[in-house]
C-alpha cells in the first residue's frame, strides 16, 4: 500500500530573509548542517519505506537499501548513476502514482529546472527528463506532496522573505503542469520552515510552519485541491523551539499526520504533538529520550509497513550507521537498534531534502 505522501520540503533557512546555503553547504565540506529533517521513500512498493542517499557533486550516484522490516539491505547498490549533480536539491515522492516513490531534483537558481527520474522498484530510470522548466527558481525551497489528492505527488515551491508566497505545479504523471500557480499568498514568511502533511486526513496534502526559535508556534493551511486555506490559524503555540528540527509523519496511524521535533546535541529527547484533525496535542510528550544525538540526522518513515510512522538517525562520516526507533504509537522505542552500518557516509545527502541553519 502507497501511503499518502508527504515528502517534506526539508527547506533551507539560514539567518537573512531568503539566504539559502545548499544542503551541508557544500558537496565537499564534511562540516554538519545545524539542522536538517527529511522523510524516507517506499522505492519498490512493498508497503516498507526504505533509505535513500545522494552522493552529488560531480559523482552524483544515487544509492538505495530496502527494508526488510527489521534493517535496511543492501550497501553499494546503485540506482542512478548521474542525478542530483552539484548542490541541486533532491526530493522524494511518487510523481506517477504507480505505488513506488520516485527521485526529483531541483537546480532553482536562474535556469530552474526540475528533473525526474521514475522507479521501476529496482532502479531509477531517467537523467536528463525535465518535468518542469521553471519551478523553484532563485533560492525558493521546493517541497512534494499530493495537493490535491488524486494519488500522484506534485511540487510546491516557497518564497519566504517578505512576500511569503506558495506556488503548486501538479502532476499529470508524465510532468509538473503549472509555473505562476498561486496557492498561498502569505504563509511560511522570513525564515520560518515549512513541511508537508495531510493532517486532517482527507487524502490531500497540507502545509505547515514552524517559527521555531522563542516563539515556536506552528501555523497550518489545508488543502481543499486547488489551494491552501488559512493564513493565521495556528495548531500549537510551543513546539521545536530554538534549534530544534521539526518534522511530520503519521506517528500513531490514525491517517492524519503529526509532528515531531529532534532536541539532538547532547540531551537526544523526541517530542511528538499528535494530529487531532484541527490542532496538534501536546507540548511536552516525549516519544524517546536519546535518539539523533549530536549532529546526526534523523528523518521519519514506516520502516516496518506497519502503518505508523518510525523514527531514523544517520551518523553519517566515517561511521555511517542508521539507527531506527519504532513506533509503538505512543513512543518509539529502541536506542541502538541498527538498521546498517554502512550507508550515507561523509557528507551524503539520506533521504533527499536540505536542512535549516540558525
Amino acid at each position: 500500500m502507497h501511503r499518502p505522501s508527504w515528502r517534506l520540503a526539508g527547506a533551507a533557512l539560514l539567518a537573512g530573509a531568503l539566504a539559502f546555503t545548499p544542503l551541508f553547504a557544500g558537496v565537499a565540506s564534511a562540516e554538519p548542517p545545524t539542522a536538517f529533517s527529511s522523510q524516507s521513500g517506499d522505492f519498490n512498493g512493498d508497503g516498507r519505506d526504505d533509505v535513500v542517499t545522494f552522493t552529488r557533486g560531480s559523482s552524483a550516484d544515487v544509492f538505495v537499501a530496502l527494508s526488510n522490516g527489521s534493517r535496511f539491505v543492501g550497501t553499494g547498490v546503485k540506482w542512478h548513476d548521474y542525478f542530483a549533480a552539484g548542490n541541486e536539491i533532491p526530493l522524494v515522492g511518487d510523481f506517477n502514482g504507480d505505488g513506488k516513490d520516485d527521485i526529483a531534483t531541483f537546480t532553482r537558481g536562474s535556469s530552474a529546472d526540475v528533473f525526474v527520474a521514475l522507479s521501476n522498484g529496482s532502479r531509477f530510470v531517467g537523467t536528463a527528463v525535465k518535468w518542469h522548466d521553471y519551478f523553484a527558481a532563485g533560492n525558493e525551497v521546493p517541497a512534494v506532496g499530493d495537493f490535491n489528492g488524486d494519488g500522484k505527488d506534485d511540487i510546491a515551491t516557497f518564497t519566504r522573505g517578505g512576500t511569503g508566497d506558495v506556488f503548486v505545479a501538479l502532476s499529470n504523471g508524465s510532468r509538473f503542469v503549472g509555473t505562476a500557480v498561486k496557492w498561498h499568498d502569505w504563509f511560511s514568511i522570513n525564515n520560518e520552515a515549512p513541511l508537508i502533511g495531510d493532517f486532517n486526513g482527507d487524502g490531500k496534502d497540507d502545509i505547515a510552519t514552524f517559527t521555531r526559535g522563542g516563539t515556536g508556534d506552528v501555523f497550518v493551511a489545508l488543502s481543499n485541491g486547488s489551494r491552501f486555506v488559512g493564513t493565521g490559524v495556528k495548531w500549537h503555540d510551543w513546539f521545536s523551539i530554538n534549534n530544534e528540527v521539526p518534522a511530520v509523519g503519521d506517528f500513531n496511524g490514525d491517517g492524519k499526520d503529526d509532528i515531531a521535533t529532534f532536541t539532538r546535541g547532547g540531551t537526544g529527547d523526541v517530542f511528538v504533538a499528535l494530529s487531532n484533525g484541527s490542532r496538534f496535542v501536546g507540548t511536552g510528550v516525549k516519544w524517546h529520550d536519546w535518539f539523533s544525538i549530536n549532529n546526526e540526522i534523523p528523518g521519519t518513515g514506516d520502516f516496518n509497513g506497519d502503518g505508523k510512522d518510525d523514527v531514523v538517525t544517520f551518523t553519517r562520516g566515517s561511521a555511517a550507521d542508521a539507527f531506527v526507533a519504532r513506533s509503538t504509537g505512543s513512543s518509539f522505542v529502541g536506542t541502538g537498534v541498527k538498521w546498517h552500518d554502512w550507508f550515507g557516509a561523509g557528507d551524503e545527502v539520506p533521504l533527499g531534502g536540505s536542512y535549516w541553519g540558525n
